[in-house]
């Protein structure tokens, strides 16, 4: 059990309504639906009863709801105590993160950072994983937020997260009905990806061939949103991270969940020779806090 999933339950019962909630949450509904099934499979009962499009909270969903809530409180209540502990003024924080981090996450990360400690500066360098890793060990960013952390010895590396890698086709595709795939189902159909630069890209691609084929991709884009608008066009279909399908951002297109799972982890790198600044670690703690759901 993971507290993000306590604090998306929390938000559901209080909306009585996945598809606000995910909107509210900035993830897609089906990877909500997702991590409330898995959390559910874990109690081992029924969090809401689904009647239609309406929900209510089951009688265990009742009992747990007060428990979840104090659970997320007593989280508050140390990255709180935390904060007062390290006493940061200002500073200046090179931060690193790949595109998708950058574009859909990290906004909202350093808006909640700034309200705690708004004299701190912070520069966001967005590239590859690859190259965010060399440039934490050459010392020109302080720490970087990754999908694919490498194997260098001199890099400490933190999970901060899971993220679902989701499958996305046009909405009036022959698929768009279906809340799941299974990759091999997906063999004759023209893949539309960014470059192999991205490490979403080379999962995908690696995925699809365990499942017994190359796919095909007859066009590349240089961003999500570009592969986003080439899939609502009908050029082909996509794999993208959660993060980046939104409800808001992913009108024109149907959002499936891949059959067995497809994921990636978000992983904080940084050098083991060097100690971070008070303001980069006060970062540092914001980022695992907020990726891990404990703060908003």
């Amino acid at each position: 059990m993971e507290l993000f999933q306590l604090k998306y339950f929390v938000n559901i019962a209080d909306t009585l309504s996945f598809s606000r909630s995910a909107e509210l949450l900035h993830v897609s509904q089906p990877a909500l639906s997702h991590q409330m099934q898995q959390l559910e499979r874990e109690l081992g009962t029924k969090l809401f009863d689904r009647e239609r499009r309406k929900i209510k909270l089951t009688s265990s969903g009742e009992v747990f709801l007060p428990l979840a809530q104090a659970v997320l409180f007593r989280a508050d209540e140390a990255v709180r105590v935390l904060k007062e502990h390290l006493g940061i003024e200002t500073g200046d924080v090179r931060m690193g993160c790949n595109p998708s981090v950058a574009t859909y996450v990290a906004p909202m990360i350093l808006a909640s950072f700034r309200t705690a400690f708004p004299k701190v500066s912070v520069e966001l360098i967005e590239g590859g994983d690859g190259d965010l890793a060399r440039m934490v060990l050459e010392g020109s960013i302080d720490f970087a937020v990754v999908t694919a952390s490498g194997s260098y010895s001199t890099l400490e590396s933190t999970y901060l997260a899971t993220e679902e890698l989701l499958v996305v086709v046009p909405e009036g595709h022959r698929l768009a009905g279906q809340g799941s795939v299974a990759l091999p189902d997906l063999r004759d159909e023209p893949f539309l990806f960014n470059s192999e630069s991205f490490n979403a890209t080379i999962q995908a691609m690696e995925a699809c061939r365990a499942a017994g084929y190359e796919p095909q991709v007859p066009y590349r884009a240089g961003s999500v949103e570009s592969v986003k608008n080439f899939v609502r066009q009908g050029l082909g279909i996509s794999v993208l991270p959660a993060m980046t399908l939104t409800e808001a951002s992913a009108n024109g297109l149907a959002v499936l969940e891949v059959e067995g799972g497809m994921s990636r982890d978000l992983t904080l790198i940084r050098a083991k020779d060097r100690s971070p600044t008070g303001a980069a670690r006060a970062l540092m703690l914001h980022v695992k806090m907020f990726l891990s759901g404990d703060i908003d």
